[in-house]
C-alpha cells in the first residue's frame, strides 16, 4: 500500500513539475535571468567608457549598407526554405517570407527558440498544411546552419594565435556536444525516413499518419543531388549573413580578417543556442566579448557588435514580423492557391 502511494506522489511530482517547465512565466523568468547572468559577465570584462566612444562614432553609411545585407540574408532565407518546403507544398514566395519572418520575430521574444513551433502552426494553420511536415522542413533547415556553424568555429580557431589559452577549452566543449547531437539528429531522420514506408508495430501504429507528414518535410535529405543543392543554397545564406556582419563591423571601425569573421559569425550562433532573454541579449554580448578577446581585439568591441546586431538586425526582423503577425490576425490574408506536387 506504501509502495503505491510513493508511485502515485512521484506521478503528482512529476506532473507538477512538467506544467511548471511548461509555463510560460516560468519559462520567461528563467530565460531573462540566463540573460542578466551573462550580460553582467560581458559588461565586467569591458571598458565602458570606450564602448560608449564606439557607439557614438558609427559610421551611418556603412550600417545602412549593413542593414541591407541582412534583409538580403532574410531574403535567400525564405528562398532556401521554399526550396525545403517544395516536396511537401508548393507555396509562393511572399507566402513563404511572411511566415518565416513571422517565426524570426517569435524566435525573438520567446525563450528557448519556440518561435520554430510558432513559425509551423502559423503557415500550416494559414494554408491548410500539416504543422509535422512544417516542423520537417525547420528541422533540415537547422540542420544545416548547425553545420556551419561548427565549421565557423573551427575555422575560426585558426585566428586564435594563443593555442593554450585555457578559455578555449569550454568553447571546443560546447562544439563538440553540439557536433554529437547534430549527428545523433541526422542519424535519427535518417532511420527515420528509411520507416517512412513500413508498417509500424500495432501499439503505435496511430503514429503512421504523423509520420507520413513528418517524413514530408524530411525530403530534401533523402538524396545526394537533393543534399548537394541544400548545402549550396546554405551556402549563399551564410555568405550574405557573414558580409552583413561584416559591414556592421566596419561601422564601428574594426577590420576583420575573414578567419577572425568565421570564429565571430561561429560564436554568434553558439550564443543562439542558449536559452536566454529575449533577442538573445547577454548571452549575444558575453560571446562576442569573449571572441574578440580571443583573437586580441578589445572586449568592448565586442559587445558593441552585439548590440547593434540587436539594435539594427533583430529589433528590424521583430517590428516587421511581429507587425505581419498582428495583421494576419486582426485581418487574415486571402487564401493563398497552392501547387502541390
Amino acid at each position: 500500500m506504501g509502495a503505491k502511494h510513493g508511485d502515485d506522489a512521484v506521478r503528482q511530482i512529476s506532473k507538477a513539475i512538467g506544467r511548471l517547465l511548461r509555463n510560460p512565466l516560468f519559462q520567461g523568468t528563467i530565460s531573462i535571468a540566463v540573460g542578466a547572468i551573462f550580460l553582467w559577465l560581458a559588461v565586467a570584462r569591458i571598458d565602458v567608457v570606450q564602448l560608449w566612444i564606439k557607439l557614438r562614432q558609427v559610421d551611418l553609411k556603412w550600417l545602412a549598407f549593413a542593414f541591407g545585407a541582412y534583409w538580403l540574408a532574410l531574403t535567400l532565407r525564405a528562398w532556401r526554405w521554399r526550396i525545403i518546403l517544395a516536396p511537401a507544398r508548393r507555396l509562393t514566395f511572399g507566402t513563404v517570407f511572411y511566415g518565416l519572418l513571422v517565426g524570426y520575430a517569435a524566435n525573438y521574444v520567446l525563450p528557448a527558440r519556440l518561435g520554430e513551433l510558432v513559425r509551423a502552426d502559423f503557415l500550416g494553420r494559414r494554408h491548410n498544411f500539416s504543422r509535422l511536415s512544417v516542423i520537417g522542413t525547420i528541422v533540415v533547415e537547422r540542420l544545416f546552419d548547425v553545420i556551419v556553424f561548427i565549421g565557423f568555429i573551427f575555422a575560426g580557431l585558426g585566428a586564435i594565435h594563443r593555442a593554450g589559452d585555457s578559455r578555449i577549452g569550454p568553447i571546443l566543449r560546447a562544439v563538440e556536444i553540439v557536433s554529437a547531437g547534430c549527428i545523433l539528429l541526422a542519424v535519427a531522420l535518417i532511420l527515420i525516413i528509411n520507416i517512412r514506408h513500413m508498417a509500424l508495430p500495432r501499439p503505435i501504429a496511430f503514429l503512421e499518419k504523423q509520420l507520413k507528414s513528418l517524413t514530408q518535410g524530411l525530403h530534401l535529405i533523402t538524396g545526394a543531388r537533393e543534399v548537394a543543392a541544400l548545402s549550396a543554397t546554405t551556402a549563399v545564406v551564410w555568405t550574405a549573413d557573414s558580409v552583413a556582419v561584416w559591414l556592421l563591423c566596419q561601422s564601428l571601425g574594426i577590420d576583420l580578417d575573414l578567419v577572425q569573421l568565421f570564429f565571430v559569425m561561429g560564436m554568434s550562433c553558439l550564443a543562439a543556442l542558449i536559452p536566454a532573454a529575449p533577442a538573445n541579449i547577454g548571452a549575444l554580448q558575453y560571446a562576442l566579448v569573449l571572441a574578440f578577446e580571443l583573437i586580441g581585439l578589445p572586449g568592448d568591441s565586442g559587445f558593441s557588435l552585439a548590440l547593434l546586431t540587436q539594435g539594427c538586425f533583430v529589433a528590424s526582423c521583430t517590428l516587421v514580423g511581429g507587425a505581419l503577425y498582428v495583421r494576419a490576425t486582426l485581418k487574415p490574408l486571402p487564401t493563398v492557391r497552392d501547387r502541390t506536387p
